[in-house]
């Protein structure tokens, strides 16, 4: 019998949905959902993965029974019973021993938010906040920035509004490739349709950047000096808009005298970016009219990344590019669940609903919600976790649906600390780098094999229909814990039967999320936007009567410039960056399993400059060694004019990070991802 099955899709954070095509309860293939108000793929498009979202499902080597190691490298199928006595005997041996600081959990932007919601409760109630998710490692930055700026940080308005704005800005940011829907169905009709001017400031010239009006190219990590320049410049012509800062916002008079040393003439120096387009950029942001921003990871992701992301925010709000119809800015998760990995406390120092674990009343709330005391001292972020199991102080890790032996920095680094780690577990739906060291691995059901809730980067909450079972004895992630969470005792806590019992919970912990029920949500696919206090309402634009903030007003910060982490010297010539495909996904546990895709994008390449090149000695094709201070890769030459001279750029997604240094930024604790220094030398052999 052949059927259809409602999901969102699993891979970014856009919240396209589909039919996934079951025939006797097998998927067999997608049909395009064209006929749901609210979704971002009108007419049915996909992208490249989502058009093959449950392919890789099907892969041979899914984990379908628990695992349990017997020697380096060599697993042996267990039952789940000896799985949970296994799991929840070591990991109540570490707390008793060693105290629950001992312990670390990681949730999943690619898990649902009643899986996500349950990770964080099982490390509190043992007693830890060192719980996390990769949020930490790509939009923690921008959520910093605009937290402290205005409250909150999620994106303002729904996507429609991309299509009333004056001026689109991608900053940092290659929608082609990491967002198609987003970028065909909104940013490009923007521009191509109804003529918005278009300015990109990006390492390398992408697909998303081909019809900019103004490219910026700077050095990586050098944003932050083109922004205070944008401020210098808007601020010094007066051509910022003084109703919106005299009535909503506070600390101009700070952020103007701040900012008088940084000139476009200074930020030329400092970026590789001629003063003239600095200044251009400046004026269209000011006087171009509605203004939508699309900040990513190409600004987020460097030691300086929260310092260059408040002062975009603070330059969105002296122009008055916030709290009205037309205009756009916001966190831009980079997989589908990934607000709701935030929203529900995966966050070593945030409770369910953005409530700091310092802040005594909310944390009674919650504590009197679940009957359970609550740490209240912030945990390790993600990079801490990982130096501290490789000094010892971490002695158990409980990893959900994340890869951090090849998603953090200095990937041979953190594959030491897994290795030192007393008891690791890894519940996942393959093998990855990181199952190499559990003691224990568990079997998780794919997206599609579960029910459950994800919020999309536009804030949209929508529900994702069971389409197939999965295989094996393979479990959905929130059963498990549930599961575990009763093997080690904590029963009385963990009292749900189903996804709804979760969510229910959700509804009444988190304030925002209350009216996004799971009656809601199965009989209004479109779902809600995020906040939806009641089953009534959703909002649409934030900020259009004021700013969650003491006062209503927003706070400029007046930051300084920071230089970017790792750069050039004699030793390391080139300055080393990264970029995202659109056919693969993260570290490729998913995609890399999708034959359509790993046919597309099979190997590991490299951007060099033309002149770079000839200097090099090498050609298109010609396979090069790319070394820095950590490790070395082996990369096929894609010999380009896309990128700076002296700058060379790869996919992140082929163990990228086995380069990358372990700075974080002093605020955020992002990982310096985006800028490394490097040598590059010709090789033989083949990848």
């Amino acid at each position: 019998m052949r059927e259809k099955h409602l999901i969102v899709c699993p891979y970014c954070s856009v919240g396209c949905r589909m039919y996934v095509e079951t025939e006797d309860g097998y998927p067999v293939g997608i049909e395009y959902a064209d006929d749901i108000p609210g979704i971002p793929n009108k007419g049915g498009k996909l992208c490249p993965k989502g058009n093959v979202a449950f392919q890789y499902a099907k892969s041979e080597d899914r984990l379908t029974k628990p695992l349990k190691k017997v020697a380096p490298g060599k697993f042996q199928e267990i039952s789940w019973q000896e799985a949970l006595d296994e799991v929840a005997g070591q990991i109540n041996e570490i707390k008793e021993k060693h105290g629950p600081g001992a312990l670390a959990f990681l949730g999943s932007e690619k898990c649902s938010v009643e899986d996500n919601y349950l990770i964080q409760k099982l490390a509190r109630a043992m007693g830890s906040n060192n719980v996390e998710f990769a949020g930490r490692l790509c939009q923690s930055s921008n959520v910093l920035a605009r937290t402290k700026i205005l409250g909150s940080a999620p994106q303002t308005n729904p996507s429609d509004d991309v299509l009333k704005s004056d001026v689109v800005v991608l900053w940092g940011y290659n929608p082609a490739a990491t967002n198609p829907v987003l970028f065909g169905q909104y940013i490009e009709k923007a521009i191509l349709d109804n003529g918005a001017k278009f300015i990109a400031v990006d390492t390398v010239k992408t697909q998303s950047n081909k019809y900019a009006n103004l490219y910026l190219q700077p050095y990586p990590g050098t944003d932050l000096a083109i922004i205070l320049a944008m401020i210098n410049y808007v601020v010094g012509n007066n051509l910022y808009d003084k109703d919106f800062v005299n009535k909503r916002v506070k600390g101009f008079g700070e952020l103007a005298k701040t900012v008088k040393e940084y000139t476009p003439k200074w930020a030329e120096k400092m970026s590789g970016v001629s003063a003239d387009l600095i200044e251009q950029a400046a004026r269209i942001f000011a006087t171009g009219g509605k203004v939508a921003v699309f900040a990513n990871e190409g600004i987020n992701q460097h030691i300086n990344g929260t310092t260059a992301m408040m002062a975009l925010t603070d330059l969105i709000l002296i122009t008055g590019n916030i709290g009205k119809e037309g205009v756009m800015s916001g966190v831009i998760p980079g997989a589908f669940n990934g607000m709701g990995a935030s929203i529900t406390g995966v966050n070593c120092a945030q409770l369910p609903g953005a409530v700091p674990v310092v802040d005594g009343e909310g944390r009674r709330r919650i504590e009197r919600a679940w009957g359970l005391e609550i740490p209240d001292k912030p945990g390790l972020h993600y990079v801490a976790m990982f130096g501290a199991a490789y000094e010892g102080s971490v002695k158990g890790l409980y990893i959900m649906g994340q890869n951090p032996a090849r998603s953090l920095p200095d990937s041979a680094f953190v594959e030491k600390a897994l290795e030192k780690a007393e008891f690791v577990v890894v519940q996942d739906i393959f093998p990855t780098e990181t199952t190499k060291y559990a003691d224990i691995i568990l079997p998780a059901a794919a997206w599609h094999e579960r029910e459950g809730t994800a919020i999309s980067s536009n804030r949209r909450v929508q529900w994702s229909f069971k389409a197939a079972d999965a295989p094996g004895e393979a479990k959905p992630d929130w059963e498990i814990i549930v599961d575990v969470a009763k093997a080690l005792g904590l029963g009385k806590y963990f009292y749900y039967s189903s996804t709804d019992d979760v969510l229910s919970e959700v509804n009444k912990v988190i304030p925002a999320l209350k009216g996004a029920t799971p009656q809601r949500l199965r009989d209004n696919v479109e779902g809600c936007m995020f906040p939806c206090p009641d089953e009534k309402s959703e909002t649409p634009r934030l900020f259009l009567n004021g700013f969650p903030t003491p006062d209503g007003k927003a706070n400029l910060i007046a930051p300084k410039y920071i230089p970017p982490g790792e750069v050039p010297d004699e030793e390391y010539p080139f300055w080393l960056s990264n970029f995202r495909l659109v056919g693969h996904f993260h570290t490729g546990t998913m995609s890399f399993r999708s034959k359509s895709l790993e046919d597309r994008w099979p190997e590991r390449f490299v951007y060099i400059n033309e002149q770079d090149a000839r200097k090099l000695g090498v050609d298109d094709g010609d396979l090069v060694n790319i070394e820095t201070r950590r490790n070395s890769l082996t990369a096929r030459v894609e010999v380009t004019p896309h990128i700076k001279r002296g700058v060379v750029s790869m996919p992140w997604h082929w163990g990228f990070n086995l380069l990358t240094k372990d700075a974080v930024d002093d605020l955020s604790k992002i990982p310096g991802y985006k800028t490394a220094a490097c040598k590059i030398s010709k090789v033989g052999g083949d990848l």
